[in-house]
């Protein structure tokens, strides 16, 4: 027992134990890329069409001179050899227009095998959405591999991802696209996701959860500051009364950040002491009562 009185003066605090949804995750390896070569390509690409708009010009400014000319001659105008020449110009600026035509096909080929159809389309061919968020820096491509052997599920569109060793709440990461070349470390599927750039820079390795189904595992979070070690195991003190408090074993759990989710053993909005727990400990120690580890009243 601890009157109101001495948990006031002692500096206990307590909180309500928050009910929570925890979906089954599988977890993969990621990392922040770096955008540079995808500009460079895009840089080429806008290269080539400009290339080609010139070519094309002149293709359509040769023909027409073709044509005149040509016409100019069958009615005896003109010498044969100012045809001829028209004729030369008109293949030569045709021969530009098809290798403007292939160099636009190799950069695009190119850009295809190291970043897929999609990113690609995305970020090299078009002024998308995407390419502005990557520019402006408000968002960050991220790549990520999965162990081998493990497929992405098929309704996927956000994953959690952090820093490698971050605790916290994960961010969330949304589905662009499969990537065309995996990963040496993992030999799995790769796959390639928008995320804010908030907290992450280029090359930063990354934790991804990936969620397995739409079911969750149903429990509390029960804050860390309220664990208090005992025996080399994990311990909460939960109120049962005014001046009562019942200490409870911490069994199967999952550390999501500054919480740990429970899904047995304790229900929601029961208030659990999150400050003070050592101090109760060892009343309770000083008292020594005899009552079982498992369950003993303070």
């Amino acid at each position: 027992m601890l009157s109101p009185d001495r948990q006031r003066k002692s500096g206990l605090k307590t909180k309500a134990l928050a009910a929570f949804s925890l979906n089954i995750v599988s977890l993969a390896y990621g990392r922040v890329l770096d955008i540079r070569p995808l500009l460079e390509l895009r840089s080429r690409h806008r290269s080539a069409q400009s290339e080609l708009a010139i070519a094309e010009a002149a293709l359509r400014v040769a023909r027409k001179n073709h044509d005149r000319l040509e016409k100019l001659h069958r009615a005896s105008i003109i010498a044969t050899r100012d045809l001829i020449q028209a004729e030369s110009q008109l293949a030569s600026d045709q021969a530009r227009q098809e290798a403007a035509v292939r160099h636009i096909r190799e950069v695009r080929e190119e850009a295809l095998q190291a970043w897929g159809e999609a990113v690609c389309k995305l970020a090299v061919e078009t002024d998308s959405r995407l390419l502005q968020n990557l520019l402006n820096h408000s968002s960050v491509l991220v790549l990520i591999a999965l162990p081998a052997n493990q497929s992405m599920p098929v309704k996927t569109q956000t994953i959690g991802i952090a820093p490698t060793g971050e605790k916290g709440k994960p961010r969330p990461a949304h589905l662009l696209a499969p990537a065309p070349k995996t990963e040496e470390a993992t030999q799995g599927e790769t796959w390639f996701f928008e995320a804010s750039s908030d907290g992450l820079r280029t090359g930063m390795r990354l934790d991804a959860s990936i969620p397995l189904s739409s079911q969750s595992t149903q429990g509390v979070l029960i804050p860390s500051s309220a664990i208090v070690w005992h025996e080399g195991r994990p311990w909460v003190f939960v109120r049962t009364g005014v001046d009562r408090f019942n200490r409870r074993l911490v069994g199967m759990h999952r550390e999501l950040g500054e919480d740990w989710f429970v899904n047995d053993g304790f229900a929601r909005d029961e208030v659990a002491v999150v400050v003070g727990a050592q101090m109760l400990l060892s009343e309770e120690q000083r008292h020594n009562t005899p009552k079982s580890d498992e369950s003993k009243d303070d």
